[in-house]
């Protein structure tokens, strides 16, 4: 169950000779000190081939055609050329030498020089980016996870890579590996979701950042010339990036930049502090590094992409080691403005797979593409790295909590046999032979059955049994219930089966049912029976009224498309409707709150149909994440059905959320909204009516009135609009609070208005047999507005509400906004 942790991607291996090819090897290092290069840039001279040095400065090329010119090139050196013939046999090493740079006095006076520099960057690359239109290329990749510096995974991938200018980027996966403890399933290895430090915007962890290359890159970054090195005879500038804008996503490092060509060669950047995660992620850190070349044409293009990082994931009570990551990645071959396939196009898939090369791992990995060799460390690990080195072990969290997290580690239930050192379809094939007990009719029909409780003023203690299967290929599902009311001392049943009749798709449904039970007089979109049972369990005011229901429904369901969160239901029930005279005012602390009466409902008999469009989610997490749902509705009761009432009800449930400053943020600030609103035609039945949700005392969730407490506002009409805006960590950044995005708090001000009517024959019914009104407004709008501290602990947020129309101030606390 942790394997999400930590499953990043990652791949590997080696490439040897093959066919008619040439395989050159050697090592690339400094001719005095004879220390490795790594990442070397080695390029087939007049081509686009081409690949970088491993970390012990080691690299691997074939040659199609001979003789051929190999050149190595390295920031801060002079280039080297080797001629490679049929003839040629043993390692081809390069020994590189410094280029050293004298330069004569510079005066600097006025804006820094960089800024020219940069200015010209941008001109240059806007010419030659406005000429490219596709591009595609081969594409290696290897991805590690590490526990401190021991590599725990490794995995591995040979891909093609395709960029459209106007479609965006397509990768197709060739071929993969990975270390034995690693699923190919699990082997993320890839390329097309990468950056290239030349883009105008990047994506960087879900952070939209502006490049050091984009046309406005001067209003964001602060760019220093610090020092000069050189390239065979050309001059490079280094220059020092740092943010300008202190609360936006931005880069912060060193660019290498061509004199002359004024384009850049290479890039060592890492995320500025406001890209970063709120808790449960504890510290995350990334540095890049990314290299180009034009190959000797008029674009240049990333050659490589390396990486590096670690990430720190815990909460009060709960802490994982951290979690290291690495990845690098060769780009070769480029093939520029080719017109690409469509099919590459005709799915949302950024990644496939070519079905006839994914089992081929070794032939494709040894004889179709340059890899870049293993370090001596990554061949330990690919000895080493067995099965047993699962991640869940190797990552196991320490804490108080810990006890209760269900690892999933590997037992003895199965035989394994594991055939080679890597785990790929062709050469490390894991088969296991899982040894289980077929369990009995008993058991598995314990396992399907559900507890279902709840406590109030009428039912007072509620048990029941919910006991739910599945079917003929899981298209036919039964939901049985039986449960008993200690209250008012009566059984609740009711069984419904649900069928999905159509062979080749599963988005539409046929239901039929009968239920009896206790139900709420009034409707709440907000909050169910289960969770309002705690505010008269402790002694608070009853949330609900309730009536008793028994009858009969058929119905159906249908969902468009395959992808839409949309779906179209309709209803036709018969019901009989009665009141229920009972109530109890116990709680278990003692509070001798006594409960109000439970009032009587419109007796008869419902014969309605109801038509419902239902769209989206995130409603049912009570303001925790940010929910984009809408609810309509619209109910036809007729006596020509043989119902006791006349009516026609509409209801709207709308939540939206609008991202409004500082989008470029991995979370951004957001407006989010909720409109509820409900009216009707007719004889309207009192439990028909609908409500504006309030708080469940001090539990003061979005939604609902948080100036309101205990008991909803009902009406048979009802309007509200309920609003808040988070700020995230924005205006504590702001008052310069450096760790403020870090620890994940968020500022809210929130605001609500709202109004419920009552009808005069409603009015008139509930005087005759209460003697009062219902809760409603009374004619007038309830407003308020406040303000909010979220993210506390991760877990809780205060809100201070004041309401405007009856003047007072109401603290509450509810679950926090993450997200």
């Amino acid at each position: 169950m942790l394997r999400f942790l930590f499953l990043l991607g990652f791949s590997v291996i080696l490439s040897i000779s093959g066919y008619a090819q040439k395989v050159i090897s050697g090592k690339i290092v400094d001719s005095k000190t004879n220390e490795p290069l790594p990442a070397a840039h080695v390029i087939i001279k007049g081509t686009y081939q081409g690949t970088i040095a491993n970390a012990d400065g080691e690299y691997t090329i074939k040659v199609n055609t001979l003789p051929a010119t190999i050149v190595v090139r390295f920031l801060g050196y002079e280039s080297l050329e080797q001629e490679v013939n049929a003839s040629h046999d043993g390692p081809l090493d390069f020994l590189m030498k410094e280029a050293f740079l004298e330069l004569g006095e510079i005066t600097v006076t006025g804006e820094d020089p960089a800024i020219s520099i940069m200015k010209e960057v941008i001109r240059r690359k806007q010419e030659w980016r406005a000429k490219l239109n596709t591009y595609e290329v081969n594409a290696y990749t290897r991805q590690q996870i590490l526990k401190d510096t021991t590599i725990v995974s490794i995995t591995e991938s040979i891909s093609e890579a395709f960029w459209d200018r106007e479609r965006g980027s397509r990768e197709v996966l060739k071929s993969k590996r990975q270390t034995a403890n690693i699923e190919g399933s699990d082997n993320f290895a890839g390329v097309s979701y990468l950056p290239n430090f030349y883009d105008d915007n990047l994506d960087i962890v879900e952070f939209d950042v502006v490049g050091v290359t984009h046309p406005d890159a001067l209003k964001f970054y602060n760019f220093e010339l610090v020092d000069f090195t050189k390239i065979d005879d050309n001059v490079v500038f280094e220059i020092e990036v740092s943010s300008k804008r202190k609360l936006q996503p931005l880069f912060e490092g060193t660019i290498y930049v061509l004199d002359l060509e004024y384009a850049l060669i290479s890039v060592r950047l890492k995320p500025n502090s406001v890209i970063v995660f709120p808790p449960p992620i504890q510290e995350f850190n990334m540095y890049y590094e990314q290299q180009f070349s034009n190959f000797g044409g008029d674009y240049w293009f990333p050659v490589d992409f390396r990486m590096e990082g670690m990430i720190e994931i815990g909460v009060p009570g709960l802490r994982f080691p951290p979690i290291g990551f690495s990845q690098v990645s060769r780009l070769s071959d480029y093939e520029v403005n080719t017109e690409l396939p469509d099919s590459l196009y005709k799915d949302f898939d950024w990644i496939t797979v070519d079905s006839t090369t994914i089992n081929k791992s070794d032939s494709l990995f040894v004889n179709t593409i340059d890899v870049i060799p293993l370090s001596e460390k990554e061949e330990y690990a690919y000895q080493t790295v067995d099965r047993n080195t699962s991640l869940e072990k190797e990552f196991r969290p320490t804490g108080f909590l810990a006890r209760f997290i269900d690892f999933d580690d590997e037992d003895e239930s199965y035989e394994e046999v594991n055939e080679g050192t890597a785990s790929d379809d062709s050469t490390g094939t894991t088969t296991r032979v899982y040894q289980r007990k077929e369990p009995s009719a008993f058991s598995k029909f314990v396992d399907h059955l559900g507890l279902e409780a709840r406590y109030n003023r009428v039912d007072a203690v509620f048990a029941g049994l919910k006991h739910e299967d599945r079917f003929a290929d899981r298209r036919v599902r039964t939901t049985a219930r039986l449960g008993y009311s200690l209250g008012y001392e009566a059984f609740n049943h009711g069984f419904d089966v649900s069928w999905w009749p159509l062979a080749k798709t599963r988005r539409f449904a046929l239901q039929a049912g009968y239920i009896a039970k206790t139900d709420t007089r009034y409707e709440s979109e907000l909050y169910g029976m289960v969770l309002s049972s705690g505010l008269p369990l402790f002694g608070y005011d009853d949330y609900f009224d309730y009536y008793r229901r028994e009858g009969v429904y058929v119905g159906a369901r249908f969902r468009p498309r395959r992808y839409w969160r949309n779906t179209l239901s309709v209803l036709y029930r018969v019901e009989s409707h009665s009141s229920i005279d009972y109530k109890t005012s116990y709680d278990v602390i003692g509070a001798s709150n006594l409960q109000r009466l439970n009032p009587p409902v419109n007796e008869g008999t419902l014969s309605s149909v109801e038509l419902k469009l239902e769209r989206g989610e995130g409603k049912e997490a009570l303001g925790v994440i940010g929910a984009d749902n809408v609810m309509l509705s619209v109910e036809q009761s007729s006596k020509a059905m043989g119902s006791d009432w006349d009516f026609t009800r509409f209801k709207i449930d709308l939540y939206h959320r609008f991202n409004t400053f500082y989008k470029r943020r991995f979370i951004p600030n957001a407006l989010d909204l909720r409109i509820n609103a409900g009216t009707y035609l007719g004889d309207l039945p009192v439990q028909r009516n609908g409500t504006l949700d309030a708080a469940f005392g001090y539990f003061t969730p979005f939604g609902g009135f948080k100036s309101k407490r205990y008991i909803p506002y009902e009406g048979a009409s009802f309007v509200a609009l309920n609003a808040e805006h988070n700020f995230r960590s924005v205006p504590l950044e702001a008052l310069g609070w450096r760790g403020a995005a870090k620890s994940g708090l968020s500022i809210i001000a929130f605001g609500g208005i709202g109004r419920t009517w009552i009808s005069s024959d409603q009015q008139q019914f509930f005087d005759s047999n209460l003697g009062y009104q219902p809760v409603s407004t009374n004619d007038e709008w309830h407003t308020e507005v406040g303000v909010s501290l979220s993210n506390i602990f991760s877990l809780f947020r205060v809100d201070l509400a004041y309401r405007v129309d009856d003047p007072g101030f109401y603290p509450g606390i509810s679950l926090a906004r993450l997200f």
